[in-house]
């Protein structure tokens, strides 16, 4: 089966997005089908590739020639890539959101023009966050007659309305009424009808699943898979997908093994760690005014995004001890999970993020680290089930503050975290059985030979 993935994000990129594809798409091929990812060039989370490549995670990577018709290129697992044009961003969400439609309207055309005949794909699969590439894999399916994968990571389009991304992105050129039309009718009817043109639109819980089904839409449930070599206790976790992973030496214990095995004196406190993308979604910024409440909590974030300067400043106010730290990967970032007691998990109080789980959870469960979990609906339901850490309710201060002076008192004094959970499944047995990448590619597979048969 020839797939065609149409993706904003992509390898040797940091994130969710591209750790998950990056994973599919090696799985996919071993089981013989031919995967292209039709991708921009990498540039994310930098407004440019080539603050990108001269960034730690970019530098060295391959790249080639930007093009307008695409520019073929190869991954480092030898798959094939077709990189189309994109627009420089910026911070603004107008900018992001153009940039998006650029590359949106580059795949369209790149493959149009590079995959028809002999090339032309048995199916489309398009991937969120980046929404206009639904709208490509949507317009690409009804063109080239073939069947349509839509991969929805988060509750799209619920959010457009509730996060307000058209009054925040163009408010200040339209008027109030049109952007709030916009936000609550035109688009999500929009991407409702490409939904449910679908052959199977791909979600990551079972809650938003069943939403999408009462609008007529076709969706099964696919969660994110963690990599073998995390499964494995490989000591670059990134809770985001950075990779290359470095296996750890022979004899080396794992980052839960090393804060279990520390003496007494060396627990006093907690030190928190925050790996991932620093944005609106995350809502750091309560964790941050919570660390003012609390007494013996250090909070580590390594990342970057749109939010990063604002979180410094709110750090700053409140004069607490926050240490911010650009995006690594591998051994880099192994140092830091070597510092860290627990890992925070955090997600805004938005009604549609009551269905979503963020992947770094699996990853964190998966390495059996403590969660500190600042989420709620589906996300809190699996920490508490599998007793995988302690939940806050998102965007209230005084939860998160309690969550972690519970937490550090459970480090001081050497607690276990996931025994005995209520639903009888550890962490770790939980996400080999749910959300592996074995899982996952299985999932994946039943799907499209279902679509395509």
């Amino acid at each position: 089966m020839r797939i065609v993935l149409l993706s904003h994000y992509y390898y040797p990129e940091v994130g969710a997005p591209q750790r998950r594809w990056r994973i599919l798409n090696d799985h996919l091929r071993a089981v013989g089908h031919e995967v292209i990812t039709v991708a921009p060039h990498p540039h994310y989370p930098y407004p440019d590739r080539d603050r990108f490549f001269g960034s730690k995670v970019g530098r060295g990577r391959r790249r080639v020639d930007v093009r307008l018709g695409g520019t073929w290129d190869t991954g480092v697992d030898g798959e094939r890539i077709l990189r189309v044009p994109y627009l420089h961003s910026g911070s603004s969400m107008a900018r992001q959101m153009l940039d998006q439609a650029v590359s949106a309207t580059g795949a369209m055309s790149a493959v149009i023009d590079r995959l028809r005949g002999r090339m032309k794909p048995d199916v489309i699969v398009s991937t969120t966050p980046a929404l206009p590439f639904l709208l490509a894999g949507d317009t690409l399916s009804r063109l080239l007659r073939v069947p349509h994968v839509a991969e929805v990571r988060d509750a799209w389009p619920d959010l457009i309305s509730e996060m307000k991304l058209i009054t925040g992105a163009l408010g200040k050129y339209l008027p109030g009424a049109l952007t709030g039309s916009l936000e609550h009718r035109f688009l999500p009817d929009l991407l409702t009808r490409a939904q449910r043109r679908a052959a199977v639109v791909v979600v990551t819980t079972d809650g938003f699943k069943h939403r999408l089904e009462q609008r007529g839409v076709t969706a099964e449930v696919v969660r994110s898979g963690v990599s073998p070599a995390e499964l494995d206790g490989a000591s670059g976790l990134t809770a985001t997908g950075a990779i290359p992973l470095i296996a750890p030496a022979e004899g080396t214990p794992t980052v839960a093994e090393a804060a279990h095995g520390r003496t007494a004196a060396a627990r006093r406190g907690l030190n928190l760690l925050y790996v991932g993308t620093v944005g609106r979604s995350q809502d750091l910024s309560t964790t941050i005014r919570a660390l003012a409440r609390t007494e013996g909590v250090r909070l580590r974030i390594v990342g970057d995004g749109v939010d990063a300067a604002e979180l410094k400043a709110v750090a700053a106010a409140n004069r607490v001890p926050v240490e911010f730290h650009a995006q690594h990967a591998g051994a880099e970032l192994a140092a830091h999970w070597e510092w860290a007691d627990a890992g925070l998990v955090s997600l805004s109080p938005l009604e549609s993020y009551e269905w979503t789980v963020p992947s770094k959870l699996y990853s964190l469960m998966a390495r059996r680290i403590p969660v500190l979990g600042v989420v709620a609906g589906e996300a809190a339901d699996i920490i508490t089930s599998t007793a995988a850490g302690e939940v806050a309710r998102p965007g209230d201060t005084d939860s998160v503050a309690a969550a972690m002076t519970r937490m550090r008192e459970r480090v001081e004094a050497g607690e276990d975290f996931g025994t005995n959970p209520p639903a009888g499944q550890e962490p770790r047995e939980w996400v080999i059985r749910h959300a592996s990448a074995a899982a996952m590619g299985h999932g994946y597979d039943r799907i499209l030979r279902q679509v395509v048969s």
